[in-house]
Order: structure tokens, then C-alpha cells, then sequence
């Protein structure tokens, strides 16, 4: 019996150690954000931890039929803990997971061979109890070994770039629009050059090298290099290791509040590369259709673009609907007027791709050759991606929305006919202003939306709030504890013609435990 319950606390804590460790990762192995993480999950940890507690006292006690009683306690904890859904990001297995792991087993090690046969159920009651921070103690302990390790691969890609004085270097960050306008800048840049960009979600520090040490090659000759931040010098860091020579700051907005605490300081953070591009004697591109970036006194040589008048590059007659977006885009230095044709829908989109055309021609492309890379462009996986069905269309915009892209997601389905509805758990990542934020996309909503569909999250609760601001029709609200739920109610709805569905955001599995 004994053995059987040391093999359940150990099931249980190998489940909680790789969850915590998916958590972890999630987090950016960024301690605050883990720790604000654990205590906003504070019900789920405590819930399993009195089910521990419990099943300790009953094995402690000598008595057959407590023993029996506990063991069922810590089947009914490691069925508990098991993952019930497939994670929307999976656990990646990388060195730096391997080394901490292993830390942590021989953390584990120590702790139960002193004085083995001692209070062995409490230790390892203990264990499992501790299993929220003991991943941090092994990041902490790793930390010397995994500083040099950074170190090593951060001069092994120096050394590489060092070797390629010629690659064109262009630097892309903003609050959102950088992946998009990443993979449309490729496309375009193709017609002329050999390109290399960081690929999906690579936009940190060791993304980045990791990038150039596997994938940079002497043939190549532009670097589009994604930079994300969720601190400030986060970007300058990536900067530091690259030298890019042009860059591009796609929007600034409140994202990632709870670590950037204030708008200023994304500001900030987000103009470190044009600092950089500065020092190199480079161009900067803006988006001049968002707020924070017009407002800036730009020091420095810049090339401004979005759909408002009098830019260097503007979009102007955009015009969307389910078979994409035309629009005619003005290059204000050479007074050509070009229309381009595009799958993708959405002002949103329109701006990113005139971010990219601007670069491309600044690189010597013609607009005129730019036309055929822009129509065959391919929308970026759940950003306003369409799906076309017989009566039903689906504007999937799930991934990672903030307080400005979920407006423009909903501006686009207000170009469609039909019933339009919105399915949403809402904004996450605002710090104090979560409530404010998410009453606002409620309200935006009942400007457009036919009916509104909330899936179960905090969030949605302020969105509700502000819904009820306003005189929306409560018969036309809907809670569901999933998108597929959503989907499945809206196809028994009793309307008639063709109906239009934005996912709006999809919380990401550290958002929804």
C-alpha cells in the first residue's frame, strides 16, 4: 500500500511540475508575471492543495481504511490535474526546459533521501504542495549556467552578422500588426532579393539568435528580424545583437500593461529601435494613422504611411468585403497613384500592407511590380483570417486582440451584410485598466453587432457591464464556455440570409486554467 501511494504523490507531482513549467514558459520565464500568474490562479492551486492535505492527514493516521480513502483522494487530484484540452501554445521541450527539470528532480532527490524513512507522505505532500514555485527555485539555481549559455549563443550570432556586412537589416516592433506586416514585407521583398525573417513567434532576444544561427546564410541578403517586448530595453537588447539598418514601428497601444505599467513606457520601449536605426544612419517607418505615433517629435529621418491624407505613402478608396480589399495607394515623393488588389480584409490589414509597400519600393521595388506579391498575399493565421461557408462566414481574429485591433475587427464586420455577431472572452494583459478596456469593447460592440456572444472568462464580465451601459437587447447576449459552443448555438438561430461570426481574441492557456 505504501508504494502505491508514493507512486501516486509522484504521478501528481510530475503533472503539476510540467504544467507549472508550461505556465512558466508561457510567462517568458519572467518571475513577476509568474507570480502575479499563480496568485490570480490562486482558487485552482489551493483547491488542489487541500485535496494533498487532506489525503496526507488519512496516511498518517495507520488506519487501513484512511489509507484506502487517501489513495482515492490522490487518484481523484492526479485525474484532476491531467490536461482536459490540447494547449493552444504546446509545451515546448527545449535544453533550457530539460536543464531545469532535471534541477528540479534532484531538488526533489535531496529533499526525500534525508532521513528517508522519515515523514516520507509530509514531504512529499510537501512537494506537491510546493509545486507552483519549485520550477522558479530551479530557474533561480540555473540562472548562472543559463547566463553563460545566452552569452555564448548571443556572440556566436555577433560573430555571424559581423561576417554578412552587407545583409540589410530591418527591424519590426510595435503593440500589434508586427507579424503581419513581417510576412507581407517578405513577399514583397522576395521579387528582388533573397529574404530571411524570424519565423512564427521568434521576436525575443534568443529567438532572434537563435534565427540567425540556424537559418542566416552568406546567399542571404535582408534580415526582417520581429521584435517583441514585454519590458522596457527588451527591444534595444535585440537591437544591440542585430544593427538593423531600417526599421518599422507598426502601432503603439495598452498592451501588456501588467508588466509595462504605463503607456509611456511601451512608448518608450517601442522607439528604442528607431534610437537604434538612428545610430545607424538609417529610416525609420511609421504608422502615422495611430495616436501615439503621430503625436511623437521624431528627432531623425522618417518615412510616415497609413490611410490618412499627406503621408509619404497613404491608402485611399479601400473598399472590403468577403472577397478581400482594393485600395489606391499614393506615393507622395513620386505623386504615383496605384491600385492594389489583396484577399485580405480590413482597414487593419490595408495599413500593414501599406507599411510593407513602403519599405519595399524605399528598397528600390517599383509600385507597379508590387501589385502582383501584394495580390497573392496570404492572410497571417487567425488575424482576420476568412473563412467562407454557405450561410455562414467567420472572421477569425483570435489571436492576441487589443483595445484598438478588437475595434478595427469589429469595423470590418460592420462592412459585411447580414446578421453580424461577435464571439469573445474578451482583453487581457491591461493591468489596472482591464475593466476600463473591456467596457469599451462592450459598448463598441452594440454599435454593430446583431447579437454578442461571451465566452466565460473575467473579462467578460466587465464586457457585460459595459453592454448594459447601453440599451442593447439582453435577449441578444449570450454566454458560452467555449468558441465551438458559440458556433454551435449560432447555427440554430432563427435568422434568415447569411450571417457573419468575428472571433474576437482567444485567451491564451496561461489566461485559461
Amino acid at each position: 500500500m505504501k508504494i502505491l501511494i508514493i507512486l501516486e504523490y509522484f504521478m501528481n507531482l510530475i503533472i503539476l511540475l510540467f504544467f507549472y513549467m508550461h505556465m512558466f514558459q508561457l510567462n517568458s520565464y519572467f518571475l513577476k508575471k509568474q507570480i502575479n500568474w499563480i496568485k490570480k490562479n490562486n482558487k485552482k492551486i489551493i483547491f488542489q492543495n487541500l485535496i494533498i492535505i487532506i489525503a496526507t492527514i488519512l496516511f498518517i493516521s495507520n488506519n487501513i481504511i484512511y489509507n484506502v480513502l487517501g489513495a482515492i483522494l490522490l487518484g481523484i487530484s492526479i485525474i484532476y490535474n491531467i490536461p482536459k484540452k490540447k494547449s493552444k501554445v504546446t509545451f515546448k521541450i527545449t535544453n533550457r526546459v530539460k536543464r531545469m527539470f532535471i534541477t528540479e528532480i534532484l531538488l526533489i532527490l535531496i529533499i526525500i533521501l534525508i532521513n528517508y524513512n522519515n515523514y516520507i507522505f509530509i514531504k512529499l505532500s510537501v512537494l506537491n504542495i510546493l509545486a507552483p514555485i519549485i520550477c522558479v527555485i530551479a530557474n533561480f539555481i540555473n540562472y548562472p549556467i543559463e547566463y553563460i549559455i545566452r552569452k555564448k549563443y548571443i556572440n556566436e550570432a555577433k560573430k555571424i552578422l559581423k561576417n554578412m556586412p552587407d545583409l540589410i537589416v530591418i527591424g519590426i516592433t510595435g503593440s500589434y500588426g508586427k507579424t503581419s506586416v513581417k510576412n507581407f514585407l517578405e513577399k514583397i521583398l522576395e521579387k528582388k532579393y533573397e529574404v530571411l525573417n524570424t519565423p512564427k513567434n521568434y521576436n525575443t532576444t534568443m529567438g532572434v539568435v537563435k534565427t540567425i544561427r540556424e537559418n542566416l546564410k552568406p546567399t542571404h541578403q535582408v534580415f526582417i528580424c520581429e521584435m517583441g517586448a514585454t519590458k522596457p530595453k527588451d527591444i534595444k537588447e535585440i537591437c544591440d545583437i542585430v544593427h538593423p539598418k531600417l526599421g518599422i514601428i507598426t502601432s503603439i497601444g495598452p498592451q501588456h500593461l501588467e508588466s509595462f505599467k504605463s503607456i509611456d513606457n511601451i512608448i518608450k520601449t517601442k522607439f528604442e529601435l528607431a534610437d537604434s536605426v538612428k545610430e545607424n544612419n538609417g529610416m525609420i517607418f511609421l504608422n502615422y494613422d495611430n495616436e501615439y505615433l503621430s503625436k511623437q517629435k521624431i528627432n531623425q529621418k522618417c518615412i510616415t504611411y497609413g490611410i490618412k491624407k499627406g503621408l509619404d505613402y497613404n491608402a485611399i478608396n479601400i473598399s472590403s468585403s468577403s472577397r478581400g480589399s482594393t485600395f489606391t495607394m499614393i506615393d507622395k515623393n513620386s505623386n504615383q497613384e496605384i491600385e492594389f488588389k489583396t484577399k485580405l480584409i480590413g482597414s487593419h490589414n490595408v495599413i500593414n500592407i501599406v507599411g510593407a509597400i513602403a519599405i519595399g519600393n524605399y528598397l528600390g521595388i517599383p509600385l507597379i511590380d508590387i501589385v502582383p506579391q501584394v495580390k497573392s498575399l496570404k492572410n497571417v493565421e487567425h488575424r482576420l483570417q476568412l473563412f467562407s461557408h454557405e450561410r455562414l462566414d467567420i472572421i477569425d481574429d483570435s489571436y492576441n486582440s487589443n483595445p484598438v485591433s478588437s475595434k478595427s475587427a469589429i469595423d470590418t464586420l460592420a462592412q459585411f451584410e447580414g446578421t453580424k455577431i461577435i464571439v469573445t472572452p474578451g482583453l487581457i494583459e491591461l493591468g489596472n485598466d482591464e475593466e476600463k478596456y473591456n467596457m469599451e469593447l462592450g459598448k463598441y460592440a452594440t454599435n454593430f453587432c446583431d447579437y454578442i456572444f461571451l465566452v466565460n472568462s473575467k473579462q467578460s464580465q466587465y464586457i457585460l457591464k459595459g453592454i448594459n451601459s447601453t440599451n442593447y437587447d439582453k435577449k441578444k447576449i449570450f454566454n458560452v464556455n467555449s468558441p465551438q459552443e458559440a458556433i454551435n448555438k449560432i447555427l440554430n438561430l432563427n435568422v434568415n440570409g447569411k450571417i457573419t461570426v468575428l472571433l474576437e481574441n482567444d485567451l491564451p492557456d496561461n489566461y485559461n486554467i
